[in-house]
């Protein structure tokens, strides 16, 4: 299978390793790399004995492409994934799926209208930690979901240094999205409304106009609710540039993971495992793989995309409007 990538930073330099060295699985080849900073997609791609392409449209015209890995910035995911719909090409797009409903919802028409399998890299659905409490969930361990908090946040340096389009995003997009999928994979329930209020001053001193905290709260149906944080400044001496801890409560018990341990702590059962492994991204790359080749269905469809981008959306609205807003 030949995998081209839309976008030559970070996440799309990461991908291009794993497809080249064969670390996301044997079969793969990639097929070239398009950005529109021409001479880091030729560097990237060159890296790892590919092509770089000054855009998408001419990677497509090359017609080596069978599959794509779009990681263009948050705001920049529609033009490339409704191409690559519109082209016939199966893709995998970085979360969020948009940053606007609009956005979301073109995408999820052209994908629809097309036909093609196509999937949003919420990357923490095949975490060690939250398989293991989806496992625990689906099983009944802890019976009916209660309540949650959720706590993803980022060394100063990451919206700083290490992302250099922070300004056009916030820690919410960034880095909430996947706090606020992982809530909808674990328990389901749609989200009602949403209340939001950020925090900014010290990412704008240093040219990034952006918010340095986020803190939300979201009802569910039924009657349920989920406390998230996100904050981008936290200082680059903690033990680790990302904090990431989640607790689902529920009527028989609670789980808690902590990624900086690897542990999952099942309070019903009072035990603590520790999964195997550390990296989980080429285990989520085969399973898109998988999908494309028909052996089983999306692991991150493009609606639970649409969902994860209208709570987003009214997240911001809430920030601004200081108050609740609908979903």
């Amino acid at each position: 299978m030949r995998v081209g990538i839309v976008g030559a930073g970070t996440m799309g330099g990461r991908y291009a390793e794993g497809i080249a060295s064969g670390r996301f699985g044997s079969g793969l080849e990639l097929a070239g790399i398009a950005d529109l900073d021409v001479a880091r997609a030729a560097a990237t791609a060159g890296a790892h004995g590919s092509r770089g392409y000054p855009s998408l449209e001419g990677l497509l015209e090359d017609g080596r492409v069978d599959a794509l890995y779009i990681a263009t910035p948050d705001d920049a995911h529609r033009a490339p994934a409704v191409a690559a719909a519109r082209a016939g090409v199966p893709f995998l797009l970085e979360k969020p799926l948009a940053t606007t409903v609009e956005d979301a919802e073109a995408i999820a028409a052209a994908v629809a209208e097309a036909g093609v399998v196509a999937e949003v890299n919420f990357s923490n659905r095949w975490n060690p930690p939250f398989v293991a409490a989806r496992q625990a969930i689906d099983r009944g361990e802890i019976g009916e979901f209660v309540t949650l908090f959720a706590r993803l946040n980022n060394a100063i340096g990451s919206p700083t240094q290490r992302l250099a389009w922070a300004g056009r995003t916030t820690s919410a997009w960034f880095l909430l999205s996947h706090c606020l999928d992982l809530a909808y994979w674990l328990h389901g329930r749609p989200a009602e409304r949403v209340y939001a209020s950020g925090v900014r001053g010290l990412l704008e001193a240093r040219g990034v106009p952006t918010y340095d905290s986020i803190h939300a709260i979201v009802r569910y149906a039924g009657g349920t609710d989920g406390a998230y944080e996100s904050t981008w400044v936290l200082p680059e001496g903690m033990p680790s540039p990302v904090e990431f801890t989640f607790r689902y409560v529920a009527s028989r018990g609670a789980v808690t993971m902590d990624t900086h341990e690897q542990s999952i702590r099942l309070h019903a059962a009072e035990r603590t495992t520790f999964p195997g492994t550390l990296s989980w991204a080429p285990q989520r790359f085969a399973d898109f793989v998988a999908a494309v080749r028909g052996e089983r269905s999306p692991g991150a469809p493009i609606a639970d995309g649409v969902e994860n981008t209208r709570i987003l959306v009214a997240l911001h609205r809430s920030i601004e409007s200081g108050a609740v807003e609908p979903v």
